[in-house]
């Protein structure tokens, strides 16, 4: 079985928050403060609930509280968790969760609700849980102890967690790969007898045990005496694994030969990166033997942000194997914000949380209107800086390097509160005009289905001596509905340029700065607009577009004069307006 859903209310930042889960890996992505510790937290609640051990509760502090309505009565904390039954034989054996759907089909449901329990003005947080449809149906604890999970946190301390003290975890890895209790007694019984035969070690214990024992006969009364036998602790199985430790081998098997001259590295002195993927590695391996050995154990791994301390190749490494491990039998949720794991990750594994105007709403790619085609398209396309759109409060898409030069300064020009950097607004680079898979993204009719934030592709009509816009163009336009607007120029983004208020005189200076031959012949008469395609000839003919537009950033950056003077093309501003505020 697997966790395929699950509904969070009145918890910290959510309010109220389904998530459709997959079965193996799960990577919940977004900005900061867009609930991915709070689901994380959520599941280490419940998965825990039960246990003899426990690291987290729920406390007053994290009832939701309405930012608009202070005041309001708190609301329930709820948790329901949907399981999919996969094998026949789960619905025997998680009975006390079993719920009769329509048409015979069945699923598995565990839910909690805490509520605030005040009396005498000191507030208490109560609790109800149980399994199944119906409220007050009982889980024994038999049944909640097939629900196992590890929870890697982001500060996490792998040297701490992997030292050979009682109880850690390269100790328990090797205690499930070993079950046999006989065999087990049979390990620690040779460690026993290597040391218990060895008449070094013997002639050792007696001399520090007479020592002891001489002191202790000068300090007691005669005839009481105290006399005490010194030995090894007990060489119990676990204890000896616990003992275990991890180092490194400083030399290379291929250049060292003779294994005595040897010399190793302790964790401690390892970078913190690899410690990291050393302590996950052993968790990964200690999970997949629970599931070997007890094959309907319910098993979660949950890891806040593992690209703590790994540079980005190692990174792509790291989500290279775990898109592996859907098949695994055990499922995975990640919480990260990092772009380079976004653009490396399955894009049916990721879950993007957004917080817009204080609601958590999530969107599953998985489960979006893209198809398969346009999935593809994106797997390729999203490199480490391009994925940084589905972290944003908005998206520009334009089709070339010009725009992606101007138009953040365009957007300062239009005015400080339409800043795309300020206000979050991701402008991405297409290098070409491939807008539908990403208009997918945002206008689909279900809400569910899209990304919460607003996008405006910004691209060309390219219209030619007054003829109706292309072809191209009116695809990209039948792409805008919802929360997709499309903004067309006319003819070409240097074509607005050039005929936008005064901007002719400014962009001529740049270009003879640029080519000064090919400068002068841009005016031959006419109107504007014919200056305009002169323009945009001598462009071409010097190859100059992008040269051109990075040069007008410096200047329009650099020069407040030139600033001031300076006319934003009408669909930039428009587009700029929209997708900032929705103007």
């Amino acid at each position: 079985m697997f966790l395929k859903r699950l509904s969070i209310r009145n918890f910290r930042c959510i309010k109220d928050l389904t998530l459709d889960l997959n079965e193996g890996v799960n990577i919940l992505i977004g900005e900061n403060n867009s609930g991915k510790t709070a689901v994380i937290d959520a599941l280490r609640i419940c998965f825990s609930y039960g246990k003899q051990w426990r690291d987290i509760y729920v406390s007053v502090k994290d009832f939701h509280v309405d930012k608009r309505n202070p005041a309001a009565d708190l609301g329930d904390i709820e948790f329901d968790l949907y399981f999919e039954i996969q094998k026949p034989v789960e619905s025997g054996i998680f009975h006390d969760l079993l719920s009769e759907k329509e048409g015979g089909k069945q699923e598995l449901e565990l839910h909690f609700r805490y509520y605030i329990d005040e009396k005498k003005g000191i507030r208490r947080v109560r609790y109800k849980v149980w399994g199944g449809e119906k409220e007050g149906q009982p889980i024994t604890p038999d049944l909640l102890d097939l629900f196992y999970f590890v929870h890697l946190h982001a500060l996490r301390d792998a040297v701490q967690y992997l030292r050979p003290v009682r109880g850690n975890r390269l100790g328990e890895l090797y205690s499930n790969i070993e079950t046999n209790e006989k065999r087990k007694e049979g390990l620690a019984g040779k460690v026993r007898k290597v040391l218990h035969d060895d008449e070094e070690w013997g002639t050792l214990i007696n001399q520090g045990r007479e020592k002891v024992n001489e002191h202790l006969k000068e300090t007691t009364i005669d005839g009481k005496e105290q006399n005490v036998i010194i030995d090894f602790l007990p060489f119990e199985f676990r204890r000896i694994v616990d003992s275990l430790r991890i180092q490194m081998p400083v030399y290379d098997d291929e250049v060292i030969k003779d294994k005595d001259e040897q010399r190793y590295f302790d964790l401690y002195q390892n970078g913190l990166g690899y410690n990291n993927l050393i302590y996950t590695a052993t968790v990964l391996g200690d999970l997949k033997r629970k599931k070997e050995l007890i094959e309907q154990t319910y098993i979660a791994l949950l890891i806040e942000e593992p690209e703590a301390h790994l540079h980005p190749q190692l990174q792509g490494i790291f989500f290279n194997y775990l898109n592996k491990l859907n098949k695994i039998g055990f499922q995975i949720f990640i919480s990260s914000h990092s772009p380079t794991i976004t653009a490396k990750a399955d894009l049916n594994s990721l879950i993007v949380l957004q917080n817009q105007e204080n609601r958590i709403q999530s969107f599953s790619i998985k489960r979006s209107d893209l198809t398969e085609s346009n999935k593809k398209y994106l797997q390729k396309f999203l490199d480490v800086t391009k994925s940084q759109l589905l972290f944003a409060n908005g998206v520009i898409l334009v089709e070339g390097i010009s725009e992606a030069l101007l138009i953040p300064i365009f957007s300062k020009i239009i005015g400080d509160e339409y800043s795309i950097e300020k206000k979050g607004i991701e402008l991405v680079n297409l290098n070409g005009v491939a807008f539908e898979h990403f208009g997918k993204l945002f206008n689909a009719d279900d809400p569910k289905s899209r990304l919460n934030c607003r996008c405006v592709i910004l691209t060309d009509d390219d219209r030619h001596n007054g003829d109706e816009v292309s072809s191209r163009a009116r695809k990209a336009k039948e792409l805008e509905k919802n929360l997709l607007k499309v903004e067309l120029a006319e003819r070409t983004f240097e074509y607005e340029l050039f005929i936008a208020g005064d901007n002719r005189d400014i962009l001529l200076r740049v270009f003879t700065e640029m080519h000064p031959k090919a400068a002068k012949k841009v005016d031959t008469g006419g109107s504007i607009e014919d200056h305009a395609k002169n323009f945009m000839e001598k462009l071409s003919s010097n190859k100059a577009k992008s040269e051109l537009a990075h040069r007008l950033a410096i200047k329009l950056h650099d020069d407040p004069d030139t600033r001031d003077k300076f006319t934003v093309p009408g669909y930039i501003e428009n587009g700029i307006k929209w997708v900032v505020k929705g103007e």
